[in-house]
């Protein structure tokens, strides 16, 4: 399996809403989440704009017993509100069946490197009803203050297919150079085919 970037979501300015609103739906994404906090934040996860009671939770911080929540609106998982934080989630949404992730996050905690960081574990489903793929996330806060311009949220999914190279012209003579521009990788034409410079 091959991960391909399936959108993502870069703030400009402070504010309380990041998300990727259209996203193929995969049978698998990673959701890579960095929340720059400007006061207290609270990333509240949903999936396909919906905040009903279709979403539960378990969850651990920094070693301690178990906490647990069903029939949510959201999936909530910060360690600390006024702390920047990253987030990696991994999303099984498997048609027909219920949604299901893994989570981890960890925190900055006080500032420099004579204080350790908070981390955080969390399991939780999505149960849609009508069943729907995830083709939307959303991070809302619902705290006081801001997500900081930088904060990012990134999608990647398994189902994703990359675009071919794409010649630069056709009719090419033979050991022409080809630079693609997204990637910066580059090919040799041989007379038949494009073969990528190892």
């Amino acid at each position: 399996m091959v991960w391909g970037k399936a959108g993502s979501d870069t703030l400009t300015s402070t504010g309380d809403d990041i998300d990727i609103t259209s996203m193929t739906a995969s049978k698998f994404n990673m959701i890579i989440f960095h929340k720059l906090a400007s006061g207290d934040a609270d990333p509240d996860m949903t999936f396909n704009n919906d905040s009903t009671s279709k979403y539960a939770i378990r969850y651990n911080q920094d070693g301690a017993s178990d906490g647990t929540g069903t029939s949510g609106s959201n999936i909530s998982a910060r360690v600390t509100a006024d702390d920047d934080e990253f987030f990696i989630q991994y999303v099984c949404s498997i048609s027909g069946e219920e949604k299901l992730g893994i989570g981890f996050n960890c925190a900055r905690n006080t500032a420099g490197a004579g204080n350790t960081t908070r981390r955080m574990e969390f399991v939780f489903k999505y149960v849609p009803s009508p069943d729907a793929d995830i083709t939307r996330i959303d991070f809302n806060n619902d705290l006081s203050g801001s997500y900081d311009t930088g904060s990012n949220l990134s999608a990647l999914g398994s189902d994703i297919t990359p675009a071919a190279a794409i010649p630069a012209i056709d009719d090419v003579q033979n050991n022409s150079l080809f630079v693609e521009k997204d990637t910066a990788k580059r090919y040799w034409f041989n007379g038949t085919t494009w073969v990528l410079e190892t």
